[in-house]
Parts: structure tokens; sequence; C-alpha cells
């Protein structure tokens, strides 16, 4: 620190430059403070769970929160992919044998996905895997041979995977499979929505393919607006005007394969293994906030399908025992809203 004896000795336009140096300093810190203080709106797009992840984010810390959160999801995908080296791809390949042990939220996932399979009365059923592999439609989509799909049911069974209170899983029979492809979307948004927690994000909104997570309270005030695709076109539908939750949507329409005049979609009823005839094209399931489970996000996404293979009436009944919303689209291009969503549900051009 310089003497009242050494600042009398600094020239006058030493001293000047001096305190216009500290002055710029001070006012670049000030400017960074109130950039990193303020609440931020902050746009992010990233590619996992075979889908485009996108996020809008508004807080203090948005930019650390997106980046988070698609680091999360990564480690999802890890843990419940049966491509992967985690739980599931090691679940599978020690059916018949030992438990594996568990993560506690990996656990819990599991846990209420059986227990949507037998609520379901396995229109969602966790084990298909053995029939997702042989129609492939990730990769190579083709028709099965029946004595193959045959072979391949008889492997699958939701009441034959066992969870110890341990925390630990094991498929009861060699060859059976988990496959967590229709939740796993879902799922991917419930580990977003916990990362925005954790960063005090004010509000956010994360689309992983056919599911969105809304989180918080909508910057302006209002509802969140959530589009809903026209199962025979590109555009919108209509648009649904929440308070927050989660949105999934199973469609014919998504992945798909022609063969001798035949169209078969990825929607399969475990029931037969061959795509779903329930007169659907669509189902778009609203979990809404404060239910009562861990993963709503998978929740919704395993819904979505689940209604999708009941059809029209079993599905509405599903949806009422959990408490959730949904609207369901015929083949004949018929809308049906449960109660929940009347005047939520607003038809745009492609009504």
């Amino acid at each position: 620190m310089l003497t009242d004896e050494r600042k009398a000795r600094l020239p006058l336009g030493k001293r000047a430059i001096l305190l216009g140096m500290v002055f710029a300093l001070l006012l670049a810190g000030l400017i960074i403070w109130q950039f990193l203080s303020r609440e931020r709106e902050y746009e992010l797009t990233a590619f996992a769970m075979g889908s485009y992840v996108q996020q809008t984010v508004w807080g203090r810390e948005p930019e650390t929160a997106g980046a988070e959160a698609v680091q999360g999801i990564e480690e999802l995908e890890r843990e419940i992919s049966w491509r992967r080296d985690g739980s599931v791809a090691l679940i599978n390949s020690r059916a018949g044998g030992e438990p594996v042990a568990l993560s506690e939220s990996t656990a819990e996932l599991l846990a209420e996905m059986r227990e949507l399979s037998d609520r379901s009365g396995g229109a969602l059923d966790i084990t298909l895997g053995p029939v997702t592999r042989l129609w492939d439609f990730d990769n190579g989509p083709k028709l099965p041979r029946e004595d193959e799909l045959r072979d391949a049911l008889a492997l699958t069974g939701w009441r034959e995977l066992e969870l110890t209170p341990d925390r630990a899983a094991k498929l009861e029979r060699e060859g059976m499979a988990l496959d967590l492809g229709a939740v796993g979307k879902g799922a991917a948004c419930d580990t977003a929505l916990e990362g925005y927690q954790i960063y005090r994000i004010r509000a956010a909104v994360i689309a992983v393919g056919g599911s969105v997570g809304l989180y918080g309270q909508k910057p302006g005030g209002g509802d969140w607006n959530v589009g809903v695709r026209d199962p025979k076109g590109s555009g919108s539908l209509g648009v649904l005007n929440l308070p927050g939750g989660f949105v999934s949507t199973s469609g014919s329409y998504e992945k798909y394969f022609e063969q001798d005049g035949r169209r078969y979609c990825h929607l399969l009823d475990p029931r037969t293994g061959y795509p779903a005839e329930s007169g659907l094209v669509s189902v778009t399931v609203w979990c809404p906030p404060g239910m009562d489970v861990k993963y709503p996000g998978a929740l919704s996404d395993g819904l979505a399908t689940a209604c999708f293979v009941l059809g029209l009436e079993d599905g509405m009944e599903l949806l009422e025992s959990y408490g959730a919303e949904g609207i369901f689209i015929t083949e004949d291009s018929d809308i049906t809203v449960t109660k929940g969503l009347e005047g939520r549900f607003t038809l745009g051009e492609g009504g």
C-alpha cells in the first residue's frame, strides 16, 4: 500500500491512470457479478437416449444446470439400456443366475415400472426384451418368423423379475431380458428435473423424443404450452395448456416399416408379440404435478405405451387408477380427452 509520502511523489497523470484502472476493474467485476447473479434464459440441444434432448432453462446457473442434466441422462442411459454396460445389461446377462446389486434410483425405477406392468395386465411388460430384439426397430426392422416369436414370447413375464429388499434384481430364467425402452425417455426427463432442483433453477422445459418435462413457473406467468402432434401429418394437432408435470406420447407413426403391403409399428402387444391393434394411432398422457410416485416422467411414458396397447376404454380406466390424464386418437381420427384435460386442450389448424 502506498504511503502518503509516496503518493505525493506520483505525478498527477499517473495517479489518474491508476485510479482509472482501479475503477475499470471494479466496474468489470460489477458487470460480471450482475451477469452471474441475474436469471437468464439458456437453450441447449444434445443427443442421448437415441433422441434429441432439447432444454430451455431459466435461472442463475442455466448453462451448468443444462449441462449437468445431459450428463445425468447419459449416466441413466448407461445404467438402464440393455445395449450398454450397466445394471440392466448385467441383469440380462445373469438371467437365471445370481441377483445384481442396484443403485437406489435404478431399484426404484424398476419397482415402479414392474408395478405398472402388473396394473396394466402386461400391456406394458418390461421383460419384453427377447421380442423387441427380434423386431429390431432401432437398427434393421424385420418381420420375425412365427416360431421365433413363439419362442421369444415364452421368455417374457414381468412377474419373473425379482426385486429384493436389499436393492438387488434378477430374472428367473435364462434367456429372459429387460427392455426399458418404453419408459427411458420419460425417465430422462425425471433425471433432468432432479438436477434443476439442485441448481435452484426457476423454470425449465425439457423434451426427449416424445416425452416432455415441465419444471417451475413459466416465465411471464400462465401455463406451459405443449404441442400434440398430428398423427397423420407433420404439424401440430393442438396445444395442451398445463401448469407443470410430464407429458408423453406414443404413436404408430413414430417407428414402422412396411412388408408385403402391410405396415408394422414399433408399439408391440406383449400378449401376441405383434404390433398392437387397438384401433388407436396416438395416445398422449399427462402426469400432473404432485403424483405420489418417484418417477412420474417414466410413468407418463409407460402409461402412453400401455394405453395404446389396451385401447380407448381400458386405457382410460388405467389412467384413472393412477390419477393421470390423456388424449386418445383413433384410426378414424376421433379424439377423446379425459375429464382432467377438458379446457386444457385446444385444437389447432391440424384438428
